[in-house]
């Protein structure tokens, strides 16, 4: 359902329209200030996919219900979300200017923002867009600091700010970071978005995993989903680890073995393309000295899981 179009301004959600305010974020992705300005609206509440509608306390900022995108799911969710329930010891005034204090605090550092103020805000300043934001400078001019507070950094509830420090920890692999990923693959904890948290988590890995990491690894590469993502990377991630540690290679070709995914039992054509690709994916993964079949099915499968070393 187009969000704009055709649910919000449904006659059924109108009697709703004076029971909160209502904002409209949108980015364009072009860097500008009011993309920024959208971008920091996206951080604060962890959003890394749209559309999404959530409902949030007006003095907390804390998100109370996620609405859905149905009319029947965003009615459900205004009674739940007890938006004017205003927690105990909450001050709103002090509340708004710690937001504002925040608000220009992420502007600075997205105009002026230097090594040592990214260092100083990422550990000194307790508001997820302003260390988002320092993360970001950091990320640019000192990824090497990185890996080594990995834990701490991938311990924080925000998708955004996790994917960036995934991909910092890809393109400037750190295994000291190993441990932090790997638990991330295992439970990606307090995420809006787990499939592509364990997908950052994974790349980042097959740059510094070891043996150790094959296991945390191999169940998502083994699962046969092949309309996943996460499935085809955590295949090359194996390969990858395999590449650089020799004592990992029995275990990786173990699990690439039973990555082959199962051929659709219909005859829907995109399933079968997509099985096809990822079972080429593990083929490659493995170096295997078979070739491909022409016709993919369980009886190519059997032969080609019974390949010996």
């Amino acid at each position: 359902m187009t969000l704009e179009e055709q649910l919000l301004p449904h006659q059924d959600l109108k009697p709703l329209y004076d029971q909160a305010v209502w904002v409209y974020v949108y980015r364009t992705f072009k860097k500008d200030e009011a993309d920024r300005a959208a971008e920091r609206i996206s951080i604060r509440f962890g959003v890394t996919s749209w559309p999404q509608l959530i409902l949030v306390h007006p003095v907390t900022l804390k998100i109370t219900q996620h609405a859905g995108r149905t009319v029947a799911s965003f009615k459900k969710a205004f009674p739940q979300a007890q938006l004017a329930e205003k927690p105990e010891g909450v001050d709103g005034l002090a509340a708004r200017m710690k937001l504002g204090g925040a608000e220009a605090t992420a502007k600075k550092l997205e105009t002026d923002g230097d090594l040592a103020s990214a260092r100083k805000w990422l550990t000194g300043y307790e508001d997820i867009v302003v260390q988002t934001r320092a993360l970001e400078i950091l990320a640019k001019e000192a990824p090497e600091e990185i890996g080594p507070h990995a834990t701490k950094l991938l311990a924080k509830p925000s998708d955004p700010f996790r994917y960036l420090v995934c991909k910092v920890l890809a393109d400037h692999p750190d295994p000291q970071a190993n441990d932090a990923l790997e638990a991330l693959v295992k439970t990606p904890a307090r995420s809006l978005n787990p499939n592509v948290l364990r997908i950052r988590a994974v790349q980042a890995l097959a740059q510094s995993g070891d043996a150790g990491s094959v296991a945390v690894i191999a169940p998502h590469a083994a699962s046969g989903v092949y309309f996943n993502g996460l499935t085809g990377i955590a295949v090359d991630a194996l390969a990858a680890i395999a590449k650089r540690h020799g004592d990992a290679r029995d275990a990786v070709r173990t699990a690439l073995l039973t990555a082959y995914p199962q051929p659709p039992e219909d005859e829907d054509a995109r399933k079968l393309r997509a099985c096809v690709g990822l079972a080429k994916r593990v083929h490659k993964a493995l170096g295997s000295k078979l070739p491909f079949p022409d016709t993919y099915d369980a009886k190519a499968r059997e032969a080609l899981m019974k390949e010996k070393p």
